[in-house]
């Protein structure tokens, strides 16, 4: 028998960082049967902030099992640093409480495995927060190569670049002990989903080099492998590696915060090859396309999709980025509609988070080792 419709989904945010403000709270207060009910946050904040911004009756903690206990939501938002995935995730679903959660997933592929089996023993929802699975030109690329668009498919190469890491310390994320992995978790899990959703296909084994970035006394960069001495407890900073895929094609991908953007701020790209042609697809600040060239024709033939905008029309904006987060395709909205339906199989799951995570894990490993390593997809 199926569950009742929720008519008042009652929400709990842990971690209420910008990327809340930004992604999550919009849907949460435009949805019609949303209810942000309590926040919980490392530090005070003053109360005319909280009921600003997340509304007159929310209340805040500085513990969220106070506040899960406490104001009794239905289903959680965790937007925390890494190290605090797991059990901010782990609280929730031992109380019945379904959970969205932040990517990466957790600080290792052991941890991501028990998140994802606590919530399938729960029957409760657990989602990773993969947003740009709802660019339209994510989606054409992946009907075009269901479709076979062009023919068999041979090889992905890929990039997800900032430059941020250029204007200094990373913070948190430059930490192995907070994020497990540093750019590769946190821009580069976005690089291993989208490949993982656009081909249908998994990753079977990798080899990779990861970079730290480190200043020396004089202030001269010292680019060291992540793996020496040298690098310290300082996570990497650029991550390049090969893969092998389930269907025996190859993957070359790239992530960086070490890479200038100019307006572009952050891009990504992948493309294609097949026997029968090539797809490319961009996004940046600036906007979005996606175009292909079949066998036998010698320019590109550029889509036009609903909902993207072209990088040449000299805009430049966040939303260009991520369209979506306004609409029903974002993420958290999928999340309450869910939550109220009794869907289960609201995506991308955690099972999604924790393939990306074992793939991060086999590219670490990878770089310590200085060899091709078997990305471990045991238990799935």
């Amino acid at each position: 028998m199926a569950a009742p419709e929720l008519k008042e989904v009652r929400i709990g945010i842990i971690g209420p960082s910008w990327w809340v403000d930004y992604w999550h709270l919009p849907a949460l207060l435009r949805h019609p049967r949303a209810r942000i009910t309590g926040v919980a946050g490392a530090k005070d904040r003053p109360p005319h902030e909280v009921a600003t911004k997340f509304g007159e009756s929310v209340r805040y903690f500085t513990r969220a099992s106070s506040m899960l206990d406490e104001t009794h939501p239905v289903g959680v938002v965790v937007c925390t640093p890494n190290d605090l995935h797991f059990p901010s995730t782990m609280e929730a679903l031992e109380r019945g409480i379904h959970v969205i959660c932040e990517k990466p997933l957790a600080l290792n592929a052991e941890q991501a495995k028990t998140m994802t089996r606590a919530a399938e023993e729960a029957g409760l929802i657990g989602m990773t927060n993969f947003p740009y699975r709802a660019n339209p030109c994510v989606n054409a690329f992946r009907r075009l190569l269901a479709e076979g668009a062009i023919g068999d498919m041979v090889h992905i190469t890929g990039e997800y670049h900032g430059g941020f890491g250029l204007r200094g310390w990373p913070g948190w994320r430059g930490l192995r002990e907070r994020s497990g992995a540093g750019i590769l978790g946190d821009l580069g899990s976005h690089l291993i989903d989208l490949t993982r959703y656009v081909t249908g296909l998994e990753f079977d084994a990798v080899t990779a080099s990861l970079l730290t970035l480190n200043r020396k006394p004089d202030g001269a960069p010292a680019r060291v492998p992540t793996s020496s001495p040298e690098a310290g407890e300082r996570n990497d900073d650029s991550c390049a590696f090969i893969a092998a895929l389930s269907n025996g094609s190859q993957a070359i991908l790239h992530t960086s915060w070490l890479a200038h953007q100019g307006a572009y701020h952050q891009h990504q790209r992948l493309e294609a090859y097949g026997t029968g042609g090539r797809i490319e697809f961009l996004a940046t600040h600036k906007g979005s396309y996606l175009r292909r060239m079949p066998i036998g024709v010698t320019e590109w033939d550029t889509l036009e999709l609903e909902g993207v905008t072209d990088p040449s029309a000299g805009l430049a904006d966040e939303d260009l980025f991520r369209p979506g987060r306004h609409d029903s395709t974002s993420t958290t909205w999928r999340f309450v509609e869910a939550i109220a339906n009794g869907d289960r199989s609201a995506s991308p799951t955690f099972a999604d988070g924790w393939r990306a995570q074992q793939v991060i894990d086999a590219v670490v490993a990878a770089g310590e080792q200085r060899r091709w390593v078997e990305v471990d997809r045991t238990g799935r």
